[in-house]
Formats: structure tokens, sequence, C-alpha cells
């Protein structure tokens, strides 16, 4: 059987499928070493399923989408995705705020 080229593959909270490959999980696991853990990991799936909120993406509001879920009292898991067919998580890492609430003009789409 053939190794799948994917760590994460799922259908997101709008039924579309979402891919993390293994190559820009290991790019992107230098600068965020949480992306090592396995429950972090699952997490990653949960936001994207069923995240709390859904921001466009301050640096491209046309083709990236950030979705946040709660992951303990003071942080949340934020998920980067690139839209395409599949979609492609971008990079995915732990922060203390929404940071897109605070750009005027970014619509919140969930």
């Amino acid at each position: 059987m053939a190794k799948s080229i994917y760590i994460v593959d799922v259908k997101d909270y709008r039924k579309l499928r979402v891919v993390f490959t293994k190559k820009k999980w290991q790019e992107k696991s230098i600068a965020h070493p949480e992306l090592s853990n396995k429950k972090f990991l699952e997490n990653i799936k949960k936001a994207l399923q069923r995240p709390d909120v859904v921001w466009e993406d301050q640096s491209d509001k046309e083709h990236k989408r950030c979705y946040y879920q709660k992951y303990s009292v003071n942080t949340y898991i934020k998920v980067v995705i690139w839209l395409g067919n599949p979609n492609q998580v971008v990079t995915a890492f732990e922060i203390d705020y929404i940071k897109e609430s605070k750009y005027p003009g970014l619509k919140q789409l969930k």
C-alpha cells in the first residue's frame, strides 16, 4: 500500500476537503514545534471540522482563510488554508488572540 502524502485529510465545516501535506508539515514544524504533537494534529482536524470562527486572511482575502478553535483557557489553534481543490493547510499554530479581528475590512465568515 502506498504511503499517504498527507498528515491531515478531512472535510471541513463546509464539507470541503482540506489536506495538510507531509512536505508542508515538515517545513512548518521548524517554526511551530507544536505541530510535532499528535494531540495538536488531532485538534487541527477538529478546528477545520468545527471551528469557533473563520476569517478572511489579512494577507490574501481572496485565497486564504483562517480557522480558529479554542484550544485552552488562553489559546486558540489557528489553521490557515489556501482555497483550492483540495484546500490546503498553509500553516497551523497556537495563538492567544484572533488576529484578524483587528483589521477593518476583513470579514468574519463563520
